[in-house]
């Protein structure tokens, strides 16, 4: 297991081990301010929290910080439902328990790659948490829209891991490949051309931290859970969504690559079919910056999350 964690460069996090209704443990960590707002900052794959160990130190004097360990990731218990919308309320069910104060504080749902979609998800869900105020999506577009995307064979194939992880069999496939040497050869295709990013990327033995955790067989068996989920299941429900009508009605910032995600999608186009009129930002990162913006680009990031937010404080 990896050595070193978000508390191990950050002493002022606190750690926490909540034990959920739905069983299990979900592992995060916070830092209270008392009466700020509260940023819920979710990870995507295959990483963990120690992917905002950049940006955290930024957003501390401004909110309050929860960072939650993606359940079914290899640090928190696997899921009994690895869907969008369970895993959302298990996240937001630790975060009350870890700041008991927050129904009446307003939460900002800031999230990279998966934790992007399950955030996506909640915005959509019948009843999101009222105090749910914004959130800022990293480097997706709707799930919906990227596998439509994959009729392109320059989609499919930098997206090849998607319908790989989503069959049965890549559990197996990558236990024999090795968990850590699969998570290595996923982050390296993503990393993009910016060396300083790379450098950022790498920083703090984050390789090593991620393939670590990935050579666990939870990690394997949760991720792919996920993105098995995340096919048919997803899919589905998203094109009933969009048959009713059903947008996001809160205000979005959607942080992307312009190299890498903007290459494959008219990401600004894909979102406004997804979103209310009026209530999409876009922020596009150039310079080579490829899909771990947080770690890559941490300054763009920061600053970028922290203007919108103060726009949408009211």
């Amino acid at each position: 297991m990896a050595s070193s964690n978000l508390k191990t460069l950050h002493p002022w996090l606190q750690e926490n081990d909540t034990k959920l209704s739905s069983g299990g443990t979900l592992k995060s960590y916070s830092h209270d301010n008392g009466s700020d707002p509260i940023f819920c900052i979710v990870h995507g794959y295959p990483q963990s929290s120690y992917m905002w160990r950049h940006v955290l130190p930024a957003w501390k004097p401004h909110a309050s910080l929860f960072i939650p360990e993606l359940p079914g990731y290899g640090l928190s218990s696997l899921p009994p439902d690895p869907s969008k919308r369970a895993i959302a309320h298990q996240i937001l069910s630790a975060l009350q328990t870890v700041l008991p104060t927050s129904p009446a504080r307003p939460i900002y749902w800031i999230a990279h790659d998966r934790g992007a979609r399950i955030g996506h998800r909640l915005l959509t869900s019948p009843s999101p948490p009222p105090n749910l105020r914004a959130a800022v999506l990293m480097d997706i577009v709707p799930t919906l829209a990227q596998w439509r995307a994959f009729a392109n064979p320059a989609a499919a194939t930098a997206y090849f891991h998607w319908p790989f992880l989503a069959t049965a069999s890549a559990p197996d496939a990558i236990e024999g490949m090795g968990g850590a040497a699969f998570c290595r050869m996923i982050l390296a295709r993503g990393r993009g051309g910016n060396a300083l990013g790379a450098q950022r990327i790498d920083a703090d033995d984050a390789y090593a931290h991620y393939a670590s955790i990935f050579d666990g067989r939870d990690a394997i068996r949760g991720s792919c859970a996920d993105y098995a989920e995340g096919s048919v299941p997803e899919c589905e429900a998203q094109e009933a969504e969009q048959r009713a009508g059903r947008k996001v009605g809160l205000p979005v910032l959607v942080v992307y690559s312009e190299g890498s995600l903007g290459r494959m999608h008219d990401v600004e186009g894909v979102w406004r079919e997804w979103v209310e009129e009026g209530k999409v930002e876009l922020l596009g990162v150039g310079n080579g910056h490829g899909h771990y913006l947080p770690e890559s680009a941490d300054g763009v990031v920061a600053e970028g999350v922290l203007g919108f937010v103060r726009k949408h404080s009211g």
